[in-house]
C-alpha cells in the first residue's frame, strides 16, 4: 500500500480525497464544561503518513489525539477511522480501538506482570489468540523495538527508555492501522529519550500510519510527512516541515517557534 500524504491545509478537511485517509476529522468540538479546548477541527491523517503535532501547552494536542479513539467524547462533528465513525455504540468504539494503538506520557505497564506477559496479553484477551502464539508474537516485537532480552523481567527493573519501548511493542501487538502518541518522551529522562525516538522513526520507516504530540522538533523535522501548529483550540498552520519550520506563514506559529528553536 502506498503512502497518502496531504500536502496542503485545504486537503485536510473533508470532502474529496477521503477514501484515501485512515483518520478524519471533520468540525470537532471538545468542551470541558465551559472551556472549548477543541474548536471545529478538521484534521486528517493519510495512509502510512507521519503527522507530528506541535504546540504550547494547553493548545488542545492531546485532547485531540485522545478523541481519534474515544478516551475524549467529542461533543460536536464527525470523526471516522479506517471507514468507521466514531459514535456512542460501545461495539463501535471497540472496533476503532482495536485498529488504533495508543501509546502515552505513562507507560500504563501492568507491574505485577512480566515485561513478555504484558505485552501479550492484548491479543490474547481482545483478538482471542492462543497463549503461545500470544508470546511469540510479543517477543517478536520486543526484539523489534530491541529489548527481547527484558522479555522476564517486571517493569520496576526497567529504566523509564525500556518501559516505553515495552509500550510500544504491546500497543503494536494488536496490529493496528493507526498508532497515535501523545507525548512519549515528556516523562523520560533526557538521555532515555533518543531509544524511543529511534524506535518510533523505525516504524515510521516500515510505513506504520501516525500521529504523533511532541515537543521534540528536531524529530518532527527528521520524521513527519506533515507538522501541525495547534494554539487556542485550533489547528492554525499545517505544512511538510521544511516549510512549517523555515517558512512560517502565521503569526502565532512563528511566535512559537522562536521561543523554542
Amino acid at each position: 500500500m502506498s503512502k497518502k500524504v496531504f500536502t496542503d491545509a485545504t486537503k485536510m478537511s473533508g470532502g474529496r480525497g477521503d477514501a484515501d485517509a485512515i483518520v478524519v476529522m471533520e468540525g470537532v468540538v471538545k468542551r470541558f464544561k465551559d472551556f472549548e479546548a477543541l474548536k471545529k477541527i478538521d484534521f486528517k491523517v493519510g495512509t502510512q503518513e507521519v503527522v507530528v503535532i506541535i504546540g504550547p501547552s494547553g493548545s488542545g494536542k492531546s485532547t485531540l489525539i485522545r478523541c481519534i479513539n474515544r478516551l475524549e467524547e467529542h461533543d460536536g462533528g464527525r470523526i471516522i477511522v479506517d471507514g468507521t465513525e466514531l459514535t456512542m455504540d460501545i461495539r463501535n468504539i471497540q472496533e476503532i480501538r482495536r485498529e488504533t494503538g495508543m501509546v502515552f506520557q505513562n507507560f500504563n505497564l501492568f507491574p505485577h506482570l512480566t515485561v513478555l506477559t504484558n505485552v501479550a496479553m492484548g491479543p490474547r484477551q481482545v483478538r482471542n489468540m492462543p497463549k503461545a502464539q500470544a508470546e511469540a508474537l510479543a517477543l517478536e516485537l520486543l526484539t523489534r523495538v530491541k529489548i527481547p532480552e527484558q522479555a522476564d523481567k517486571f517493569p520496576s527493573q526497567l529504566s523509564g527508555g525500556q518501559q516505553q519501548r515495552v509500550a510500544i511493542a504491546r500497543a503494536l501487538a494488536m496490529k493496528p492501522k493507526v498508532m497515535l502518541f501523545d507525548e512519549p518522551t515528556s516523562a523520560l529522562d533526557p538521555e532515555m529519550i533518543n531509544e524511543v525516538l529511534d524506535a518510533i522513526k523505525e516504524l515510521a520507516a516500515e510505513g506504520m500510519t501516525l500521529v504523533v504530540v511532541t515537543h521534540e522538533m528536531g524529530f518532527a523535522r527528521e520524521v513527519a510527512d506533515r507538522v501541525v501548529f495547534m494554539a487556542d483550540g485550533e489547528i492554525v498552520e499545517v505544512g511538510t516541515p521544511a516549510e512549517l519550520f523555515d517558512n512560517p506563514q502565521e503569526e502565532r506559529t512563528k511566535k512559537f517557534l522562536s521561543q523554542i528553536l
